[in-house]
């Protein structure tokens, strides 16, 4: 019986295989093409593109057949759902639909269409089968290998926030501005000169004032209050009546010398103050302050203004004549003129205009240090305002300080109100939880972050930190919202470009993600978006220069080695990226920008 079974298949495949048009058509099938355009299929914002060309030889295509090839995938041996459109052929004289391919000249078919991607699908194998009918019969070609897996690169697109009070152009758990300003406080001296001269003279009248001798002892004495110096303000200045370049000339003399007596002020206070603190001068050092050259010249302003407090009668007529002159020299012949006239200008109006002012400014609260400042806010709260609170937690770099800066804050009637502390908070705990993974902090993150949007709606700041929240929690689509939310909030709005360009790469518009991250330099998203766009010595630049490379961009490093066949790249920046997370071994086994090296035994050693 079971010879008679064997003899009936030999001679139905011997029937099939003989002088009938199907027969010819088994045959003669390895001439028929078939293949993926492009078998690097990848990713892209959850679709997989794909063209499947084939070519049909003359004398092949019987004018009653057809032929139907159903491109599928197969994963670990086991076929999936076809997700690919099947193509079907037709003879010139076969009916139904399909494409026509000519009996004697042949002919060509192509088909594109997208699937949408799943992440089994990377190790999957691009397969195509093929059956043939011609009138009642029927033969199964069996698969043809298009292709092996599908990568998911373009998935690697990745925030990376850190903890700071300033986005710049990246991602950042926000802190809010503390809007402290520093209130400065100071004293001014003031020196005054002989005409033309710019020689210390303390037998000058208007040195020997009583008004002239405090502002010095004002001076000094503020000066022994130990305050830090943020700057000195010198201003030199020349009365009117002289040639204009002299007057400059003369003005920046008269700086230079209230510099050096500002100078002999300050040695002598810094030797006291050394003293006072039992310190050795050739240990002390030295404060750094800005010098800030206001050398004006003639004092124009002065002139005037002298002139409208005098009790001269004919004072808005000199005004007048002075003002209506073409120019400075002429303004200054008109004074010498009214001197003559008008002993007063020369006596009294001119010479308190020759002088030199000291003006040192210094910051209220620089009387103690920023140690001191957050010492003094965590000891003594109430003793300063919200800002300073906020400021002084801005330069803790203990977070537990900052924390409980914060949380002193929300936790007084009189600040409770103060979005700013409940977002800091929340901010700070978003960092936790990126760090740790720890679930309760993103819940307790997430619990600040919405009392302070109670309190302050639509605020950038906020709805910021919400969107990354989002990120990590895997909600791409409510971080893309909040993102845009925070660009577009009508209070402190935060320039969101960077974060929306790079969920762009996710999405699959690679062209906007490169134009709202305005390519960055020595940026891993701007790179990745460069190589998803094929330019890979734009990319490899942009990698190279990025300095303390992570795990995330030596693997980059690996994808772009093995995209521009630079075997040596794959395996060293492959090494650097297990050696920093290990947990990538299983990552790079499976992904199919490796493809190429799977078999090599470099490559089994770094992955098993």
């Amino acid at each position: 019986m079971r010879k008679l079974v064997a003899l009936s298949m030999v001679l139905t495949a011997a029937l099939l295989m003989g002088g009938c048009g199907l027969g010819k058509m088994v045959k003669k099938y390895p001439e028929v093409t078939v293949t993926l355009d492009n078998p690097d299929l990848e990713n892209k914002g959850g679709e997989v593109a794909y063209t499947i060309k084939g070519t049909i030889p003359p004398k092949y295509m019987k004018k009653k057949a057809t032929m139907t090839f159903t491109p599928s995938l197969s994963v670990d041996g086991e076929k999936v759902t076809p997700p690919f459109a099947i193509i079907t052929l037709k003879g010139e004289k076969a009916k139904g639909d399909g494409i026509t391919i000519p009996y004697k000249t042949g002919g060509t078919f192509t088909k594109s269409g997208t699937f949408k991607f799943d992440e089994k699908y990377e190790t999957a194998d691009i397969v195509v089968g093929a059956e043939a009918n011609l009138k009642k019969k029927h033969h199964d070609f069996g698969d043809r290998n298009l292709g092996e897996g599908i990568s998911n690169t373009s998935a690697r697109a990745n925030l990376t926030p850190r903890l700071t009070d300033n986005a710049g152009s990246g991602t950042a758990f926000l802190l809010a501005p503390h809007n402290y300003k520093a209130e400065f406080i100071g004293r001014t001296a003031t020196l005054y000169f002989d005409l033309n001269s710019s020689n210390m003279n303390w037998n000058n009248p208007n040195n020997k004032t009583k008004a002239a001798k405090d502002s010095i002892k004002e001076f000094i004495d503020f000066m022994g209050n130990d305050y830090i110096i943020d700057r000195v303000v010198i201003s030199g200045w020349a009365s009117p009546e002289g040639e204009e370049t002299n007057n400059q000339g003369l003005s920046e003399r008269r700086f230079q010398v209230g510099k050096s007596w500002f100078n002999d002020k300050f040695n002598a206070y810094l030797k006291d103050y050394a003293k006072r603190n039992n310190i050795k001068m050739k240990d002390l050092q030295r404060p750094t302050f800005e010098y800030v050259n206001n050398a004006k010249g003639e004092d124009w302003d002065g002139f005037e203004a002298a002139i409208e407090k005098s009790n001269i009668a004919q004072k808005n007529q000199i005004l007048n004549v002075v003002r209506s002159q073409a120019n400075n020299d002429m303004r200054e012949q008109k004074i010498r003129e009214m001197t003559d006239i008008y002993p007063e200008i020369a006596d009294a109006i001119l010479p308190p205009l020759r002088r030199a002012e000291i003006q040192m400014v210094c910051k209220k609260h620089d009387t103690y240090t920023d140690a001191e400042l957050i010492r003094l806010v965590q000891s003594n709260p109430e003793d300063f305002s919200v800002n300073e609170r906020l400021y002084a937690a801005s330069v803790a770099t203990d977070m537990s300080v900052k924390e409980s800066i914060y949380k002193s804050l929300i936790n007084n009637k009189k600040t409770e109100n103060d979005w700013r502390a409940y977002n800091n908070l929340g901010a700070m705990k978003l960092n936790d939880y990126y760090q740790s993974g720890n679930q309760a902090d993103l819940e307790e993150a997430l619990n600040y972050l919405q009392k302070a949007a109670a309190l302050s709606p639509n605020n950038g700041v906020i709805l910021n930190n919400m969107a990354i929240a989002d990120y990590l929690s895997g909600d791409l689509a409510a971080a893309q919202a909040n993102f845009e939310a925070s660009a577009n909030a009508s209070v402190q709005p935060v320039n969101q470009n960077y974060n929306t360009g790079a969920l762009s790469i996710l999405n699959g518009d690679y062209s906007k993600a490169a134009q709202l991250m305005g390519n960055q330099s020595c940026d891993y998203n701007t790179a990745l978006v460069q190589l998803l766009q094929k330019d890979y010595n734009a990319a490899k630049a942009t990698l190279d220069c990025i300095d303390n490379v992570d795990a995330k961009t030596a693997y980059l490093k690996a994808v772009l080695a093995a995209r521009m066949k630079a075997e040596e790249g794959v395996y060293s920046n492959l090494a650097t990226a297990i050696d920093l997370d290990p947990s990538l071994k299983k990552t790079a086994k499976r992904d199919a920008e490796f493809k190429r090296y799977r078999h090599s035994d470099r490559f089994k050693q770094l992955v098993k």
